[in-house]
């Protein structure tokens, strides 16, 4: 059973990540995203020291105190011992604790659109690193098409010539586009390799336990219209949620600066033990109770000070606020006009291809029949292998401008693209 179950989690390990387990791994072991979750801790603390407001402080301290003192007659030595628990409620601070109360909710709030948000553009980051592995494998595939195209052309010149139909020269330029593309093919593994590791890194894998990738670099269609993807952004976008929640933060933080010009009043209460009491030679207990009013007269205008610096934040979060509504907007007609834009280059590659592969076909038939001069085959060759790569290319700038749709839209989560 033992040896069963480590069967099963090393084939685990070693099994292809698909797009949905991607997304997964990256929302889990993400650095990034690890370190935004610490938000909620500090939102936690916060918490904690806000509704210790509505709580007493309490206290406990206790002295030994030995004195020894000469004199001309004799000697002489005191010792003083004691021992205080105070208790010290704030009734009435001004405002202050009510609205650090507040901000705790608003603090909790913030930390959760720090994270979501974090997330959305960690999601996407994903979506451009995965698929840019599939597209340096199709790239790979391209380039192996080419160097087994050029490999048989290679085989045929040869043969030509021991027949008496192709020269020497036309062998050479064979020779030549075979190690082109030759050197092409690793350049693309090397791609491959290097997107792969980034993309492994991206999801906290380190590079001695990469897993294969498996997927199609297909393009799905984009859904909507401008007006439903700026509603859906202004609806899920968590950064534009949190400058919101950001004003509501600033406010209370205008209330507890003004609280430094309004009276506080303060319940104290204290029991101990003294020896010697009253400077007698006896011990006895104490206690003491206070209601105490502090009413600042002039603190220099410290609070005042504060109060105005507290209201420019606020203007500023106004307008932090305002200039991201607009950016926003700014973002889907960009994310519109880019889809519109790559969708006529990607119609215009897959027609591209079309005429390349055609192309191809014509100039090998034409050349084996003596019709085509072989500058011609290996243009062919050439422009077939250019258009796959453009192809390729195109798709992947497809696929990237809808998810920086809906990255605009705070949708990219949930969202793959792809059906299971």
């Amino acid at each position: 059973f033992t040896l069963l179950l480590g069967t099963s989690g090393s084939s685990a390990e070693g099994s292809a990540v698909d797009i949905y387990e991607a997304i997964e791994l990256a929302l889990t072991n993400n650095s990034g995203l690890r370190s935004l979750r610490q938000e909620t801790i500090k939102a936690y603390a916060f918490q904690i020291q806000a509704d210790g407001t509505l709580l007493p402080s309490l206290s406990a301290n206790a002295y030994l105190d030995r004195q020894k003192e000469s004199t001309t007659d004799d000697e002489e030595r005191n010792d003083n011992k004691g021992a205080r628990a105070t208790l010290e409620q704030v009734i009435y601070s001004g405002g202050k604790n009510s609205a650090i109360r507040s901000q705790s909710k608003q603090v909790k709030n913030i930390a959760g659109m720090i994270i979501a948000n974090g997330e959305n553009n960690a999601v996407g980051e994903l979506y451009a690193r995965f698929y840019n592995v599939l597209l340096q494998r199709e790239r790979i595939k391209a380039e192996e098409s080419a160097v087994n195209t050029s490999e048989q052309h290679l085989k045929e010149v040869s043969k030509m010539r021991e027949l008496g139909l192709a020269n020497s020269l036309e062998v050479i330029r064979a020779g030549q586009l075979l190690a082109t593309n030759t050197a092409n093919l690793s350049t693309a593994k090397g791609l491959y390799e290097s997107a792969h590791i980034s993309l492994m890194n991206y999801m906290g894998i380190p590079p001695e336990k990469r897993r294969e990738v498996t997927g199609k670099l297909s393009v799905p269609e984009a859904e909507g219209t401008r007006q439903t993807s700026l509603e859906m952004a202004q609806a899920n976008r968590a950064d534009l949620k949190k400058l919101e929640e950001q004003l509501g933060y600033q406010k209370n933080q205008i209330l507890i600066e003004k609280s430094g010009a309004r009276p506080k009043i303060t319940f104290g209460a204290s029991a101990g033990y003294l020896n010697p009491y009253l400077k007698d030679d006896r011990g006895d207990d104490t206690w003491r109770a206070e209601l105490s009013v502090t009413v600042p007269i002039f603190d220099r205008n410290t609070a005042r000070g504060n109060a105005i610096r507290a209201g420019a934040v606020l203007e500023q979060d106004k307008i932090a606020l305002e200039q991201k509504e607009l950016d926003i907007k700014s973002e889907v007609e960009t994310a519109w006009t880019e889809i519109e834009s790559t969708l006529h280059h990607l119609k215009a590659s897959e027609k591209v291809l079309e005429l390349a592969k055609e192309s191809l076909r014509l100039a090998e038939v034409g050349f084996r029949e003596g019709v085509t001069p072989q500058l011609d085959l290996l243009n062919a060759q050439t422009s077939l292998t250019s258009a796959r790569l453009d192809h390729a290319r195109s798709q992947y700038n497809h696929l990237l401008t809808i998810v920086a749709l809906k990255v605009t839209e705070g949708t990219v989560i949930g969202w793959t693209g792809e059906k299971r």
